[in-house]
């Protein structure tokens, strides 16, 4: 991998005559633009020493994001004159992007030697497997994981927001504080994955299942700065306890949130993430207790925003982890947890499309 970044007008002076743009296609000629030319390029190219030359048009992009890598195949179809092909030519092509590019009948190349070249009823040249050199620019490191997931899953939850403000501000009743430049942020790198879209303010989430599924993907189990399971003093309640002093904040992981959402039986005792170890212990009261599988509840101390986020409340003020995370952490689990979070699978995505 490197950080290079490359120019626009860098891209295109390596598309001189004599460069092998795609073995075995080589650039045979490089046509001069007139100040109204609005292709970034106009090539010629040859199979090594044949006579044969195939004209194509060149959309050039310095970044390939899949809603860049679209948007250059409708430009490069869009300059295309008489008999020339429409190319592309960016930085790194992925497999799906190869896949994209050949389904539209649209050639395109990158700098890692990965690329698709198409002559309809003479050739069709593939190359792929290359690993991509270049690091992408995103607007930030992953926004499919930690705080800036919460917006990703609140998309989960209802598929379109009038406007970012009103997303931002349900992000916040749901437990999370984020600042508008970072939800605006992640739904910019979210949209350049193709998955929500945006029109006059509006942002619509497009694709549910490649949502739901880069969640999962990206899912890390909370890192747990401490535990203690605990026996209750007679009559305790729980909910109302830890819910008196506001610096808490708590929930039922997943895993022990699983039997509100499906048919699931589980053993041992309910376990619960605490933002403040000591704090709860001092506000709960009871015992040590040695042997977990004795315990009323197992104390879990975590700072994972998701386990916090968007939880359900039921009548007697217990607050449950969401749909969506009891899913993401019996994804990662056993073969009787995996089994459960397929039902619940199903269930998120449906909800998502109602």
């Amino acid at each position: 991998m490197t950080n290079k970044k490359f120019s626009e007008s860098e891209l295109l002076s390596l598309l001189e005559a004599g460069y092998e743009l795609l073995p075995p296609l080589v650039v045979r000629k490089r046509q001069a633009l007139d100040s109204k030319d609005r292709a970034d390029a106009r090539l010629e190219l040859a199979w090594r020493d044949e006579l044969d030359v195939f004209p194509f048009v060149v959309e050039a992009k310095t970044q390939s994001t899949p809603l860049v890598v679209q948007s250059a195949i409708a430009q490069a179809r869009s300059m295309v004159r008489g008999s020339e092909l429409p190319m592309i030519f960016v930085p790194y092509l992925s497999p799906e992007r190869l896949a994209e590019l050949e389904q539209a009948g649209v050639s395109g190349v990158d700098l890692c030697g990965n690329g698709v070249i198409i002559v309809p009823g003479r050739l069709s040249v593939m190359r792929t497997g290359q690993a991509n050199r270049y690091r992408e620019s995103r607007p930030l490191n992953n926004p499919y994981r930690g705080r800036s997931a919460m917006v990703a899953r609140m998309f989960m939850m209802r598929p379109q927001w009038p406007s970012l403000k009103e997303l931002l501000e349900a992000i916040r009743q749901a437990g999370t504080e984020l600042s508008l430049p970072q939800a605006s942020k992640a739904v910019q790198a979210i949209e350049n994955d193709l998955i929500v879209s945006k029109s006059a303010g509006t942002i619509t989430l497009r694709e549910p299942l490649r949502l739901l599924d880069k969640l999962g993907k990206e899912w890390r189990k909370p890192l747990i700065r401490g535990r203690q399971a605990l026996r209750l003093p007679p009559g305790k309640e729980l909910a109302g306890v830890l819910s008196s002093n506001r610096l808490m904040k708590w929930a039922v992981t997943g895993e022990s949130s699983v039997s509100r959402y499906t048919m699931f039986s589980q053993g041992g005792p309910q376990r619960i993430a605490v933002s403040n170890l000591p704090l709860a212990l001092t506000l709960l009261g009871g015992s040590p207790e040695p042997v977990p599988s004795f315990a009323d509840v197992e104390l879990i101390e975590t700072g994972e925003t998701g386990l916090f986020f968007a939880n359900e409340i039921d009548e007697t003020g217990v607050r449950w982890a969401s749909k969506l995370q009891t899913w993401l952490e019996l994804q990662s689990g056993d073969a009787r947890q995996q089994d459960a979070a397929r039902d619940l699978r199903s269930e998120i995505l449906r909800e998502a499309k109602a």
